[in-house]
């Protein structure tokens, strides 16, 4: 059934992460919006190529096969809404085949649970006091005890822009996507290192009538898989992070493995970083961080502004704002099958509030807003394509 003797020119999806916790719904997002061809032969033609390139990894990359068979079926049951009317019995068959071939992969694919790692090291970090502050001043340091537990509340909401040569695709707009994490101090150790166990207790989408459907419907059935996943990690009591895991099951897809690890990296960006020195209330330091995120290297620096510094200088308030880069290079996202994209230009900005309690792991609460611009070129079937992306994300975090 379908295109006999019919051989499209291979074209991908494609992914880039932005501000720790994008990419999982950029993936989806850019998938959406990749197949730019003319006429329902041209955009079916290109589902069908996607099914054939995940044939041919089948045997030996199941991993980067199940994602495209996922791929595939997603793009192919937005076709058949859309087109209702065109082959619907090869529509009907493909999606039977997808069915097929996704849970036989499922069942199959059997690589150890994969690990997520965050390293925020303070040896690769610059970290510098512009001005201390005023009188009095403390050494701000976290300290919460073994068996301290916090339960974090994260709201997300993100919107995309994107343009793919010449085609400028309509704004899309993505639900409200919220986790809650039951976060457990487990020990801490004479220099101050504090490792800890974190928990998935609920992971959801909100209902919201403006956002793109396909990419609802998409979010929507991986959101829960998330539910119950737990990790490890370890902070150094200035705010670094020093790694962390998370236990994801073997069978797990690869939405799911991605989903959690940009999360969790979510989380992890709440927390401030302290400067060495004694500083007081009006204070101001600069954060200088290399990045690697989902393949593409990246400069960051962060400069904090102590608002306020209470309760004998246990609790207070700091405003943070961020400025991200990233410069030419080729990118291999591990998300994408090894796909190699050149990245030409990457740019992004964020500003938010943050309220610690040293004796806490975690900010009690926080929010930060930023706007990223990025933009790319892809190889699809030997012609370039050129790719630009304009994203916008909100975020919301509270302590219990």
């Amino acid at each position: 059934m379908g295109l006999s003797g019919v051989r499209p020119k291979p074209q991908h999806p494609v992914a880039l992460r932005w501000f720790s916790g994008v990419a999982a719904v950029g993936s989806l997002c850019m998938f959406f919006w990749a197949a730019q061809a003319h006429g329902q032969e041209d955009e079916y033609l290109h589902i069908y190529n996607l099914i054939e390139q995940a044939d041919s990894l089948s045997t030996n990359k199941p991993n980067a096969a199940l994602t495209q068979y996922r791929q595939a079926q997603i793009a192919l049951q937005r076709f058949q809404k859309n087109y209702r009317d065109w082959n619907a019995k090869v529509v009907a068959f493909r999606l039977n085949y997808l069915a097929e071939r996704i849970a036989v992969l499922t069942a199959k694919v059997s690589s150890p649970g994969g690990s997520a790692v965050t390293n925020i090291s303070a040896s690769m970090s610059q970290v510098k006091l512009l001005d201390g502050g005023a009188e009095p001043r403390k050494v701000l340091r976290l300290h919460p005890k073994p068996g301290n537990k916090q339960t974090l509340d994260l709201t997300m909401k993100m919107g995309l822009e994107m343009k793919m040569g010449d085609t400028q695709n309509p704004p899309m707009k993505l639900p409200a996507m919220r986790m809650i994490m039951d976060v457990t101090v487990k020990n801490v150790v004479a220099e101050g290192d504090i490792g800890y166990e974190m928990v998935v207790s609920d992971a959801s989408v909100a209902d919201d009538a403006g956002a793109t459907p396909e990419i609802a419907e998409a979010i929507k059935s991986s959101m829960p898989n998330l539910k119950g996943l737990s990790g490890t990690g370890t902070m150094s009591n200035r705010g670094f992070s020093k790694g962390a895991e998370f236990k994801v099951p073997a069978s797990a897809d690869p939405q799911t493995r991605q989903a959690m690890e940009q999360m969790k990296e979510v989380f992890s960006r709440f927390a401030v970083i302290f400067p060495e020195e004694a500083v007081g209330a009006g204070a101001k330091w600069e954060v200088k961080l290399p990045l690697t995120s989902q393949g593409m290297t990246m400069e960051e620096t962060a400069n904090y502004q102590l608002v306020s510094l209470e309760a004998e200088g246990l609790r207070g308030k700091a405003k943070r704002t961020v400025v991200q880069s990233a410069s030419k290079q080729k990118v291999e996202n591990p998300a994408l099958s090894g796909m190699k994209l050149d990245l030409d230009k990457m740019t992004g900005t964020g500003s938010g509030e943050v309220a610690f309690d040293l004796g806490q792991l975690f900010p009690a609460k926080g929010n930060l807003e930023g706007r990223s611009e990025l933009s790319m070129t892809m190889d699809l079937g030997g012609q370039k394509q050129t790719i630009t992306m304009k994203m916008d994300l909100n975020l919301q975090l509270g302590a219990k």
